[in-house]
Order: C-alpha cells, then sequence, then structure tokens
C-alpha cells in the first residue's frame, strides 16, 4: 500500500534507494537488455498503480518464455516488488489560443518566428506554454519561465521577444525569406534573457515587458498565478518545493493545449532519452516522468504544452515539462531545482512576489474601462494595447528616451495621473518641477517620432490633436480620460 502522508512516501522512496545502492541496481543491470534501474510505481496494462517498487527499463520488452534461462528479471528483490518497462523508441519536445492580462501561467507562448516546410509548402509557428514568474538573482527582474525549444523555436535566440498569445498577423508567401520573424511588437510581453539546454534542463527566462524604474505601469502586467490550477483552493504558486519529488507523489500542470491535468510521479529518475532537433541530438538524463491520475482525460500532457510547471498538492513548483512519448503515455519533466540553478531565479510565493515593487495599475485599468465605452475610445484602447511594449521598450532601454522621459517629469506625471484614478476629486497640478504639461507632452511626442516603429508614429500622427487636447487641458484624471476616449 502507498504511505498516507507525503513524508512517509518520501521516507519509502529513501529505504528503497538505499536498497539499490547497496547492490541491488548491480543485480538487475546484471540482467539481459536492462539498462537503468530506479525506484517508481509498479505499472500494469500500461498504468501505473500505487505500488512502490524496483523498476527496470528495457528497449524491447519479450515474454519470459523468450528469455534465456537465467536471464529473466525476479519478480521481487529482498522482498520488494520489481518491474519491467520498455522505453519508447522516440519522445519530442512538446508546443488556449486566447489573449490573457494580465499574463498568468499556462497560457500560450509564442516568440512568432515562422518557418516554411519546402516539402508540404506549409508555414508553421511554434507554440508553447508560459509556465510562471520568477525572479533573477543577478539584477532582481521578474522573468516569465518557458523552455528553451519553445523560446528558440525556428531559430529564436536571446534579444527576440516573445508573444501573447500570437505576433499581429501578416501575409505569408512561399518566396518569402525563412526562418520569417514578425515585424509588429503587437502583442511582445517579454524579451529572451538567457536560454539553457543541459542533460538536465530545456529551460529559458524572457524579461517581462514592464516598467523596471518605477516611472510608469505602461507594460504588460502579470500575477504569479497559473490559470484555472485550482489546487487546495487556489491559483497562486507558492515557491518551489523545499525537497526533491518522489514517485508516487500527486502532481498538477496546466498547458496551453491540454489545460488541466491531475498526475503522479511514476519515478524520479527516468532513464536517459535522446531527442533530435535541427539536426542535433540532445540527451536528457534523471528526468521525472508523470502519468495522468485515474479518472482524468488522458493525456497528461501533449504538443503545445511543453513550459507548463508541475506543482504539488501545495501549489510548490517542482517540474517544468518539456517532452512526451510519441503517443503521449510518457511525460517527462526538468526537476526545478536544476532549471533554478541553470537558470539564476528564484521562484517566491504569492501573486505579486515578483515584483520589484508594488506598481500602480489603477490608471492602466481606468484607461482601458473609459476608452472602451465609445467606438473612438475603443479604437484607442486597441492602439494603446498594439504600441504598449515598444514604449515601455523605448523607455527603458533607449538612452535618449529615458533622458527625455526623466526631463519631462514623466515618472511624476505619471504618478499624478495614476493617484487622480484612485481619487476622483484629485486636481492635476499645472506644472511638476517646472515642466508643464505642454512642455511634457511635446517632448515625449517629439522623441517618440524620433526613435519610434512606423507604425508608431503613423498613429501618433493621426491621435496627436486628441491626446494634447486631453494631457494639456483636462484638470482631472478622469476628465483627461473622457477627452481622450472621446466621451
Amino acid at each position: 500500500m502507498m504511505p498516507e502522508s507525503l513524508n512517509a512516501l518520501a521516507a519509502e522512496n529513501r529505504r528503497l534507494e538505499d536498497l539499490l545502492d547497496s547492490g541491488v541496481r548491480e543485480r538487475l543491470l546484471a540482467v539481459s537488455g536492462v539498462f537503468h534501474a530506479a525506484v517508481g510505481l509498479k505499472e500494469t496494462g500500461g498504468r501505473a498503480t500505487d505500488t512502490l517498487c524496483f523498476k527496470t527499463y528495457v528497449r524491447d520488452k519479450k515474454p519470459a518464455d523468450e528469455l534465456p534461462s537465467g536471464q529473466t528479471v525476479p519478480p521481487t528483490v529482498d522482498g520488494v516488488p520489481t518491474d519491467v518497462t520498455e522505453v519508447p523508441a522516440e519522445f519530442r519536445f512538446t508546443e488556449d489560443d486566447s489573449g490573457h492580462r494580465p499574463l498568468v501561467g499556462g497560457i500560450q507562448l509564442t516568440n512568432g518566428i515562422k518557418a516554411l516546410d519546402p516539402a508540404r509548402l506549409k508555414v508553421s509557428m511554434s507554440r508553447g506554454t508560459l509556465g510562471c514568474f520568477a525572479t533573477r538573482v543577478s539584477d532582481g527582474k521578474p522573468v516569465l519561465l518557458t523552455n528553451w525549444h519553445v523560446a528558440t523555436a525556428n531559430g529564436g535566440r536571446v534579444g527576440d521577444s516573445l508573444f501573447q498569445p500570437l505576433p499581429e498577423p501578416e501575409e505569408d508567401r512561399i518566396e518569402d525569406d525563412y526562418p520569417k520573424r514578425p515585424k509588429s511588437s503587437k502583442n511582445a510581453v517579454a524579451t529572451i534573457v538567457d536560454v539553457k539546454v543541459t542533460e538536465k534542463v530545456d529551460g529559458a527566462i524572457a524579461r517581462v515587458n514592464t516598467c523596471y524604474s518605477s516611472c510608469c505601469n505602461c507594460g504588460v502586467g502579470f500575477r504569479n498565478t497559473v490559470r484555472d490550477l485550482n489546487v487546495g483552493g487556489g491559483d497562486a504558486i507558492a515557491g518551489t518545493a523545499p525537497g526533491p519529488v518522489v514517485a508516487g507523489q500527486e502532481v498538477f500542470k496546466v498547458g496551453r493545449a491540454t489545460d488541466r491535468r491531475a498526475g503522479k510521479v511514476v519515478t524520479a529518475n527516468y532513464p536517459p532519452v535522446s531527442i533530435p532537433r535541427d539536426g542535433v541530438t540532445y540527451t536528457f538524463t534523471g528526468q521525472m516522468q508523470i502519468e495522468l491520475q485515474a479518472g482524468e482525460t488522458p493525456p497528461f500532457a501533449t504538443h503545445g504544452d511543453s513550459g507548463s510547471v508541475i506543482v504539488d498538492s501545495s501549489r510548490r513548483v517542482v517540474g517544468l515539462f518539456f517532452a512526451s512519448s510519441a503517443n503521449d503515455t510518457a511525460a517527462l519533466a526538468n526537476h526545478i531545482t536544476d532549471v533554478v540553478s541553470a537558470l539564476g531565479i528564484t521562484i517566491k510565493g504569492g501573486e505579486r512576489s515578483v515584483l520589484a515593487a508594488d506598481e500602480p495599475d489603477d490608471l492602466v485599468q481606468e484607461l482601458a474601462v473609459r476608452f472602451r465605452r465609445t467606438s473612438g475610445g475603443r479604437r484607442l484602447a486597441d492602439l494603446l494595447e498594439a504600441h504598449r511594449a515598444e514604449v515601455v521598450h523605448l523607455v527603458n532601454h533607449e538612452r535618449r528616451v529615458t533622458v527625455a522621459w526623466h526631463r519631462a517629469q514623466g515618472p511624476a506625471w505619471y504618478a499624478a495621473l495614476a493617484r487622480g484614478a484612485r481619487h476622483g476629486d484629485y486636481q492635476l497640478p499645472a506644472d511638476i518641477g517646472g515642466v508643464t504639461r505642454a512642455a511634457a507632452y511635446s517632448r515625449m511626442v517629439a522623441v517618440l517620432a524620433q526613435y519610434g516603429s512606423e507604425d508608431l508614429c503613423a498613429d501618433l500622427a493621426q491621435w496627436h490633436e486628441q491626446l494634447r487636447t486631453a494631457f494639456t487641458g483636462a484638470r482631472t484624471t478622469g476628465e483627461l480620460l473622457d477627452t481622450a476616449g472621446g466621451a
């Protein structure tokens, strides 16, 4: 019988591991065809039971009567049941089309790069899953976590954008240059800052497109929750587990393709598997294998779920899903301890704990509500969403835009507008630090027009007068929003 508590289950796993290390592993590996031995759950009829055992792995499982005398795995060793498991011949890296704001875990993510299959003349874009949010140790900045093979699909690299849900649509022609990168920054939510692929890790992190200088909240919002996770009555990530995952442990995941699934760990030490990609074969060792719990709709995970975090019954992250067998019966995940070490990140508990500071979002939320009350306002809201990521990037990373923002008293103006969004009777100041509203507006429009994209410049020109009138003439934030949105 399976131990009832996680502590008891971990203790029994350790006892069996000690037996393996005391000589049992060598005895099992001496059997013809056996190439790996580990502690895990006994499988019957292709499904994991609740019985812990010594698992032996073979490439080709044969009936006992076809094996030479003395070359079969005994049914028990030192009183512990055994199991013979055939390893699938092929594993593959795995890949809701909905847009989510704020960003949360378990949603679609892509680098938007398109590839052409010349044999079928078909254009494709790889899509994976946003796992959760973390904090980069080197700079304390918030990052999102996914797989290396999701972030780098079709030639993606550090510095490229990640999009949610998809980049702006554009026409594809066979004669275009492939791989083809997105032309627009619409729906860009993060920038890839690090990728790692080792025998233990298939991971990547991307810096979220929010404002790190605390000067505004013009970037995309996010929460360290996983959509529809519903474990222990909540969706918020609760950090990482203090100890290693063990065979028989209950786990959960939410992915783009299969949504929420409950599973259990079959083994924490799966044998080496090799996966080809772009002419290179990558070998992964010591991964955790997860199987669907009884009563759940199969599979536990499939193509499109790559990047999903695996959490325990306390919503603590224990793994990062990255691969499944060709028939989706075996799901593999990196141990999260290996992932956070390789990428230099920490995963903290609580919805907002990854943020460097609490950033006011009242103004952004109020903008969305007010602008969408009229047809003109809805158009303006769409434009704000389309250019938001680009403006964030320019303010934080283009030196001359950053200088202009601070000389125009941008942080203070934003703080005043945000205060007005929270307190309707607050009167906006005529100037801040000697910079009038008209001067602040003119400086920012001029520098954005100089360094912004063609699309941003065109929309600034079209909406310039309406925005100028709203910002320079309104007495309150509410009045400014109504004027800008055409109410």
